[in-house]
């Protein structure tokens, strides 16, 4: 995690600004009504109050939310470890068929409910019924033991179900508004506003009040925060990230998000489906260039969809680096030769293949550099744009050549789990055509200790270099800026948004209990 500071007082970072950075921001201020002769920044509430604006109302709703107002069983730490919420404890038994559960004495839900084993069971219960075929596939039964511990019972032994109760909020679907989280939640709309929960099991928060506010986009978020309309932006975009670092006044945190970005190959395609082409283009690509110039610097290359912080992560797994001779060499001996183009005019090339890409700036960024690096071994990568639901409609339906979008690992395994198998596995966010790490998924789902739990994810890394599903490109990192009034405290992990209820007005002597 990095931090740096923007004073929004004097509006500079202790270096001269490039005139042409100079003259952009001016036109950004200057459209939001905040430069020059302006009125003076609305008067800020009290510090008792954040105020957190956030780019997608939709998504944040369905997020970020949920951090303000409900918890988790037990959640997954950065290294991918589990680590008790309202679970103290957790243990296999009847042969790994069932997990059993010990939650914690004395919590309470918002309307006074006592958190019981019951009380989760049912709730859990509701969620599965709401979508069985995602929530919990192969979970025959919750049953309370007694009043605080909590059995969960499989229909076969599945070591990712301890991930899936981590993604899981603990929220009556019948009751959405009542958790049993840090801030109780007063409003969804127009904006998110969630009051302190003095009873909070943890300690009592350290900000009164907190606020979502809701932007069409990140500039937008970010001229607020200059004008002292919010206090947190969720996401600042590489550009005011760019202008800010070294800055005071504004405190910046970046982190890598459990998220990449491939370059998905449908391997039903009569031309991907050889996997010497999909080698190919893995090694026709390069990465470095892709996070520096379309990322901005903002990313980590990838090599795979395994976490790159998770304990069982062996940094010296084979991958592929930019390497345009090997790929040419390798599609000359798979019988793709260059031709002349059909057009008068037109790109001489191998193939012809098809790219839906995420309508984003960033990602059309990355879209024009794929394209021109592909050209230089004679691929021909087409572009098309879609919305995002139409992307990953797609991507569902199996409607595409490659596409290129941001998809989630997890910090453990069952996200991947959900993209890379096979659709026979019931349970599935793609259809690629692509089964070449079925049976090690299989075998990550099974194993327990951490000795057999390297070995399988040595192997998954392996498969994955191999069998090449995809050109793996980068890990994004996501760049936060707080207003140095608060004291966002030591952290356990990179992510400073994971413990928002540590919070305090900075230079507060309240201490949580």
């Amino acid at each position: 995690m990095r931090k740096r500071r923007f004073d929004r007082s004097t509006g500079r970072n202790g270096r001269s600004l490039p005139s042409a950075l100079g003259a952009c921001l001016v036109v950004i201020l200057a459209a939001a009504g905040s430069f020059g002769c302006a009125p003076p920044p609305a008067a800020q509430p009290k510090v008792d109050t954040l105020r957190l604006g956030i780019r997608d109302a939709r998504e944040a709703r369905r997020v970020f939310t949920p951090f303000l107002f409900a918890d988790r069983l037990i959640a997954i730490n950065w290294q991918g470890k589990p680590v008790e919420v309202l679970a103290t404890s957790w243990q296999w038994k009847d042969n790994d068929r069932t997990l059993q559960l010990q939650l914690r004495q004395g919590v309470t839900f918002h309307d006074g409910t006592p958190l019981t084993a019951s009380v989760v069971a049912d709730i859990l219960q509701q969620l599965k019924q709401g979508d069985p075929r995602r929530t919990f596939p192969l979970v025959t039964s919750f049953d309370a033991v007694d009043d605080q511990t909590l059995a969960v019972r499989l229909s076969r032994p599945d070591a990712f179900l301890v991930e899936a109760i981590a993604d899981t909020w603990i929220v009556d679907p019948r009751k959405p508004d009542i958790g049993t989280g840090p801030y109780k939640l007063l409003a969804r709309i127009p904006s998110v506003i969630g009051e302190r929960n003095a009873s909070y099991f943890r300690g009592t928060p350290g900000i009164n009040r907190i606020e979502l506010i809701f932007f069409d986009t990140p500039r937008a978020s970010w001229v607020a925060l200059m004008k002292g309309e919010v206090d947190m932006v969720q996401e600042v975009n590489r550009e005011s990230a760019e202008f800010l670092e070294g800055a005071s006044h504004v405190e910046m945190s970046s982190t890598i998000r459990p998220f990449y970005i491939p370059l998905v190959f449908n391997v039903h395609h009569p031309i991907l489906k050889n996997v010497e082409v999909r080698r190919a283009l893995a090694e026709a690509i390069n990465r470095d260039e892709i996070v520096q110039q379309a990322m901005r610097g903002h990313g980590r290359v990838a090599d795979d969809p395994v976490w790159p912080f998770h304990w069982a992560y062996n940094a010296e797994a084979r991958k592929y680096s930019h390497n345009p001779n090997a790929a040419r060499l390798r599609l000359d001996a798979a019988g793709f030769r260059m031709r002349p183009s059909p057009v008068p005019g037109g790109m001489a090339s191998r193939f012809s293949i098809r790219c839906v890409f995420w309508n984003d700036p960033q990602f059309e960024r990355i879209a024009l550099l794929l394209q021109r690096q592909l050209a230089e071994v004679g691929i021909d990568l087409v572009l098309e744009g879609a919305s995002e639901s139409e992307l990953t409609s797609r991507a569902y339906r199996g409607d595409f050549d490659t596409y290129l979008y941001q998809l989630t690992s997890g910090k453990s395994f069952d996200w991947t789990y959900r993209f890379w198998h096979s659709p026979a596995a019931g349970v599935w966010m793609q259809n690629s055509g692509y089964t070449g790490v079925d049976s090690v998924l299989e075998r990550l789902r099974t194993v327990r200790p951490d000795p057999e739990i390297r070995a399988a994810v040595a192997d998954l890394r392996e498969r994955f270099y191999e069998d090449v599903p995809a050109a793996f490109l980068a890990w994004p990192e996501t760049t936060r800026a707080i207003d140095a009034r608060f004291d966002v405290g030591e952290q356990s992990g990179p992510d400073i948004f994971a413990n928002l209820w540590k919070w305090r007005p900075a230079g507060s002597l309240q201490a949580t209990r």
